[in-house]
Formats: structure tokens, C-alpha cells, sequence
């Protein structure tokens, strides 16, 4: 917590506040730190008129952030919820949502989480001592219902005093940090414009790209329930905590006209589904009994944008391949287009994909879905969504979510699956 002449910062844990706090007491005169991680109801009485202002996050993606960096930091808390670093993101963040759930695992965490946390926080202290800002007395008296960052935030802000509290969004941490200050009239300085403009982020959480989206269906649904709260008060949504730009589950595109490439299909013979899925690069677990063939894919795992083509399959199937990609591109809005992966998918009857979530691509890449060949039993899971896919509908899906398929009708499904960026405007690196 931190006093200047015209406002009061709040520092929530994960919300920039690293960087927030470096800017104020660098470049606003007079500022005056009082306690790292302060509460604002131990706010003294005199500075009680000052407007406060604080941020927020969005909360799948705090839980993400906290994880990797309370891991990192070895933080009392993670410590205890995770077993000594000994549980997964999902089952340490799924302790987190639960804590006050009642349950005889939760009690246990939570008499151990009192006895740990110190009694007293002594302001004087070195911060990293005392992380989060929590005593013994906020774990007794934890609440039922609601998950943990929403706690830790109701927390930051009771008061028995009404005080203007203003918020900004960690997601436009800098824009939002100028406004705020505007509107509490702090006077903006060059070093606070330059700071803002220039400053590189700091405390930053180290964590793979595919975290966010790595989330099971049950998980994303616990954050939605626990942390209504927060995701209804500020507008939240799940696909905001992605770095890049996706449909949130499927995105229709219009129909096709598949007749020649389904007929082309269907005279494939059983011996070049065998030869071809055999030599096919994308040998994963998740991917089961399902058979490819490939006519296009990437050169380097590492580089999701070079391609090399099969040297015979693409110039045999591009006539009839093409019209249907660009027209999915165009219906994206894409007009230099590209398309990385072109690949054939056949699901067997009784057969399924399990839940993943794709790799670096997925941060970059729009992936589409045609079915060719397919029965009304078979359906497609992105997160909490299901549906079927009909014969001839262009479906972009968010790959970057845990998705799954399942066949359950007594005919193979044959889909037609390929991936595409607009290499003017999005995700192709400088």
C-alpha cells in the first residue's frame, strides 16, 4: 500500500504491481510506501479521503500467473496447497478454488495455512518476508463459496470506512494506469509518460504459451463458478486471457461444395491410409486410432510458419484441396493467406481423440475442421462446448483449448483439416 498526495495504490498480488509500484515511488513526489501488500482497511484514518485506486486480472489467468510464480518464489502458500511442489497446476489450482469448500482436505490446508502464516505482519520488515500480506487470522476466517483470488481480493478491500475505489485492468496495465492517475489528479510528469511509454514489464511470470489454454473443461468451470464474482463485476471471459486472438469455441465459416473432394476420398485405398499414416510426423498419444494423410506440414516443430509440401500427394489433391481453403480464409478475412498443415484425419467407428490441447501453432494459427465423411454420433469438444460437425460446414476450433473427439457411430469419420494465418496481419513474427 502506498500514500501520495493524491491517491492510494493497492497492490493485489499478480496485477502488475511490481511495475505499478516502481512508478509511483520513482516518479510521484512524496509517495510514501506503508506496507507491501497493505489492506485497505489498515489504511490510516488521515488519509482516508484519498481516492484509491488498484487493478484486477483476469481470473484464469491470474491462477496461471500465481502458480508459476508463487512456484517459482516457494510461496507459504503454494507450498502448502501444493504438497511441497509435489502436485500438478491442475490439482494445486483446483486447492485453490476449493479452500473453502468444507471438505476435510480443505480444513486440514486451512489449520495448516493459520499456523504457518505469522500473526502480526510487521510493515518494517522486508516484503518478500511476509508475501502475500496474509496473517493467521484471514486463513481462520475463511469464507465458504468462492474461490481464492476472489477472496484475496475482497480481502485487499474491506473497510469499515466508504472510500472511492477505482480500478484498472491488468490486460491494459499501462493505459490504465494514466487514466487512473488522471482521474485522481496527479499531474503527469515526463517521467511517468516515459515510464509508461518505455518501462519493460517486471516480476514477470515465466510459463509455457499453451498454459492458458491448457486448462480441462472441469477446471475452466470451477474458475467461472468460484470467481463469479470478479469475471461478472469486471467482464471477464475465458478467451480474454489469451496472448492471441481466437474464436472462443467453434466459429462457423458457411458451407462448402465438397462433392469432388469426398468422391476423391473415398477411392483412397486401405493401403495408402496404412503407408501414409505410418509416415506421418504427428505421432501423439492423444491422437489414438486415428489414421492421417498428409499433403502439407511444418518443416520445424519449433518454427509453426515454414511448411514443406508432400512431394507427390499435394500436386495430385491441390485442385481440389484449394477451393476450400480459400474459401475458409476469406471467410476469416485473411487475404495473404497461408496454409502450413493440410492433412486428411479418419476416425474409426468406436473411436476417439483424447483430450489436449495443441502447441505453439495454437498461439498463432486458425485451424479448421471440413467433414467429409461423417455420422450423426460423432462429436467434437472444445472446453465446456460439444457439437457435430455436418458434412461440407468450414469450422474454425480453438485448438488452444483441451479439445477431444469421439466417434460413437458404426462408420468411419473423415474430416479434412488444415491450419491458416494472414501472414500481413497476424501472428508472423517480425
Amino acid at each position: 500500500m502506498i500514500v501520495t498526495d493524491h491517491f492510494v495504490y493497492i497492490h493485489v498480488s499478480r496485477t502488475g504491481g511490481t511495475f505499478l509500484n516502481k512508478l509511483i515511488m520513482n516518479h510521484v513526489p512524496g509517495a510514501r510506501m506503508l506496507q507491501y501488500h497493505g489492506h485497505l482497511r489498515d489504511l490510516p484514518e488521515r488519509f482516508s479521503h484519498l481516492p484509491v485506486i488498484s487493478f484486477v486480472r483476469n481470473p484464469w489467468d491470474w491462477y496461471v500467473s500465481m502458480y508459476c510464480d508463487y512456484r517459482r518464489k516457494r510461496q507459504f502458500v503454494y507450498q502448502i496447497l501444493s504438497d511441497r511442489d509435489s502436485l500438478d497446476f491442475e490439482a494445486t489450482v483446483t486447492r485453490f478454488l476449493n479452500l473453502g469448500d468444507g471438505s476435510s482436505k480443505s480444513r486440514r490446508l486451512l489449520q495448516q495455512l493459520t499456523l504457518l502464516a505469522p500473526k502480526v505482519i510487521d510493515a518494517q520488515k522486508p516484503a518478500r518476508n511476509h508475501l502475500p500480506g496474509l496473517r493467521s487470522q484471514h486463513f481462520a476466517n475463511y469464507p465458504a463459496g468462492i474461490g481464492y483470488y476472489t477472496w484475496l481480493f475482497r480481502l485487499m478491500f474491506e473497510s469499515e470506512r466508504d472510500h472511492q475505489v477505482r480500478f484498472g485492468r491488468f490486460e491494459n496495465l499501462r493505459k490504465d494506469a494514466l487514466r487512473l492517475f488522471e482521474e485522481t489528479g496527479m499531474p503527469i510528469t515526463r517521467g511517468i509518460s516515459s515510464y509508461l511509454e518505455a518501462a519493460r514489464p517486471l516480476n514477470a511470470s515465466s510459463r509455457p504459451s499453451t498454459f492458458v489454454g491448457g486448462y480441462i473443461p472441469e477446471l475452466e468451470q470451477l474458475v467461472a463458478d468460484k470467481d463469479r464474482y470478479l469475471i461478472e463485476r469486471f467482464g471477464y471471459e475465458f478467451s480474454e486471457a489469451y496472448k492471441y486472438p481466437k474464436t472462443d469455441y467453434f466459429k462457423p465459416l458457411g458451407s462448402a461444395n465438397v462433392e469432388a473432394l469426398v468422391e476423391r476420398v473415398q477411392n483412397i485405398p486401405e493401403s495408402a491410409w496404412e503407408s501414409e499414416n505410418e509416415a506421418k510426423p504427428n505421432k501423439i498419444a492423444q491422437l489414438n486410432d486415428t489414421r492421417h494423410i498428409m499433403f502439407r506440414f511444418v518443416t520445424n516443430s519449433d518454427n509453426v510458419f515454414d511448411f514443406s509440401d508432400h512431394p507427390v500427394l499435394w500436386n495430385e489433391w491441390k485442385d481440389v484441396l484449394l477451393p476450400v481453403m480459400e474459401q475458409a480464409a476469406e471467410k476469416l478475412g485473411y487475404t495473404d493467406y497461408r496454409f502450413p498443415r493440410v492433412m486428411l484425419a479418419r476416425l474409426p467407428a468406436g473411436g476417439e481423440i483424447s483430450a489436449h490441447s495443441d502447441g505453439d501453432a495454437s498461439q498463432h494459427i486458425h485451424k479448421v475442421h471440413v467433414p467429409l465423411i461423417t455420422n450423426e454420433k460423432t462429436l467434437f469438444r472444445v472446453g465446456r462446448q460439444e457439437m457435430h460437425m455436418p458434412v461440407g460446414e468450414m469450422i474454425e476450433v480453438n485448438n488452444k483449448r483441451v479439445h477431444a473427439a469421439r466417434n460413437g457411430g458404426a462408420t468411419d469419420r473423415i474430416h479434412l483439416i488444415f491450419e491458416c494465418y494472414n501472414a500481413k496481419d497476424y501472428g508472423k513474427p517480425d
